[in-house]
């Protein structure tokens, strides 16, 4: 007589029935009604939603694309501003000038820019059928780290500054005037308005996108940090722009790697921007561009950015970055 067929999954177990998928013996225990596979029939057929990561591929395209998108929808309310000033014998730059002079404008361009940044980074999951927060990492964190994050960024300061300057300095020409522009900007309208549009509408969006959706698509590790860091960065396309955006950069990129949360980010770059408006607009008269940078503000800067970074890194040692990468991205 022949031996009684043991379960496919459960080998202790005698088989008393099989997989409808395969025809895998199985035992009474994996014959339930709406799951009665083998364990290798459920893997192969386990829904996508089950991975924790966005596929690097689609996260690299979706920036591209929606990139150029923000920036595409951000410029239609230039567009229609121009259009609606626009009369015989005007000359267009002199219109898109005054345009982007006018917070009216700009104002609305940023939000729009924002909200499109946004739809991106929580269309990307969707549509790669992966848990929204997990892919971008909406989840707490220790509080030193909310509390130190803001501080380390802004001792990146001096550094920010002196690497525009050092680029004024080797390449005066090689700008479109973005910096001087922002802050125009700042200037151009009352705080409690260029205050949310400029530090909270950036601090939000931008991280979810690079952050989130970009930087969580990788697996952590240094690869990680200096490519999100590094594409936030030409993001800026401003060549001035870009090489005092870099530390910064990667600063945040750190803060998302450690905490493994996308909010610490988001406290640090809108402290950031709205330090920046403030000091555009209130302290114009006294720190000008032109200032010279006194010699002790970078190492300054350094020691106060390490003290925070060590906070940070103690206060996170319980958060473990490579175990939330046990899942490959598909």
């Amino acid at each position: 007589m022949d031996a009684p067929a043991l379960c496919a999954t459960h080998r202790e177990l005698t088989a008393t029935g099989a997989c409808p998928r395969c025809g895998a013996a199985l035992c009474p225990a994996c014959l339930v009604p709406g799951s009665a596979l083998c364990q290798a029939c459920r893997q192969a057929t386990a829904p996508r939603a089950s991975r924790e990561r966005v596929p690097v591929w689609a996260a690299l395209v979706a920036l591209f694309f929606g990139g150029i998108g923000a920036q595409v929808v951000g410029a239609i309310p230039v567009f229609v501003a121009i259009a609606l000033d626009f009369h015989p014998g005007a000359d267009l730059q002199q219109l898109a000038e005054a345009a982007a002079r006018r917070f009216t404008v700009l104002g609305p361009s940023i939000l729009l820019t924002g909200l499109t940044m946004a739809a991106v980074a929580f269309g990307v999951p969707l549509l790669s059928r992966v848990p929204v927060k997990k892919a971008l990492g909406l989840r707490g964190a220790p509080w030193p780290a909310f509390l130190m994050a803001p501080i380390g960024i802004l001792a990146l300061g001096p550094t920010s500054d002196a690497l525009r300057r050092g680029m004024q300095a080797i390449a005066p020409g090689l700008t479109f005037g973005a910096l001087e522009g922002l802050d125009e900007l700042a200037r151009s309208a009352p705080l409690w308005a260029v205050v949310p549009a400029m530090a909270l509408v950036p601090g939000v969006c931008e991280e979810l996108l690079f952050r989130g959706m970009l930087q969580r698509s990788m697996r952590p590790g240094v690869v990680a940090i200096v490519v999100s860091g590094s594409l936030f960065a030409l993001y800026h396309m401003d060549p001035h722009h870009v090489v005092a955006v870099l530390p910064l950069g990667l600063y945040l990129s750190w803060l998302g790697h450690r905490t493994q949360s996308l909010f610490v980010p988001i406290t640090a770059h809108a402290f950031n921007n709205a330090a920046a408006v403030l000091g555009s607009t209130l302290l114009a008269d006294t720190l000008g561009p032109d200032e010279p940078l006194e010699w002790w503000m970078l190492p300054t800067g350094w020691a106060v950015a390490a003290v925070a970074i060590a906070v940070i890194f103690r206060a996170t040692r319980g958060v473990s970055p490579r175990a939330e990468a046990s899942v490959a991205p598909g």
